[in-house]
């Protein structure tokens, strides 16, 4: 099993915080996922989290274990969050940026998203 088709599986796991917004995006889209590693059937995600306060790391873990354990080959899975919060707004795939914007959404995990001055004009 390729670290791709193991983030393949787990991307699509909804956040919250944008299900709240009316616009849900999925842990990939979002750009919470850091990194995946495998070896000898452990799987090691090392995810972003949105804010210090963010309550959906346990969430998080139970549907990333659920779906990567039900993988043929993987034998145990652990989940790693960055406790530096370096994840931004900036992080979230621009096409999920643009789904936002149409909704006027200009905030998510408490930080304000960056704005498409291209399509929007300068502030």
């Amino acid at each position: 099993m390729t670290e791709q088709a193991l983030r393949e599986c787990i991307q699509d796991i909804p956040d919250p915080c944008s299900c709240a917004t009316g616009v849900p995006l999925g842990i990939g889209e979002m750009g919470l996922i850091e990194s995946v590693k495998h070896l000898d059937g452990e799987v090691t995600v090392r995810m972003h989290i949105t804010s210090p306060m963010c309550m959906m790391a346990a969430y998080f873990m139970r549907e990333i274990e659920q779906r990567l354990l039900a993988l043929e080959g993987v034998t145990a899975v652990r989940v790693e969050f960055d406790k530096d919060l370096r994840w931004t707004p900036g992080d979230i795939q621009p096409e999920a940026r643009e789904r936002l914007a149409a909704k006027r959404i200009t905030m998510l995990g408490g930080r304000l998203l960056p704005r498409d001055e291209a399509r929007t004009g300068p502030a």
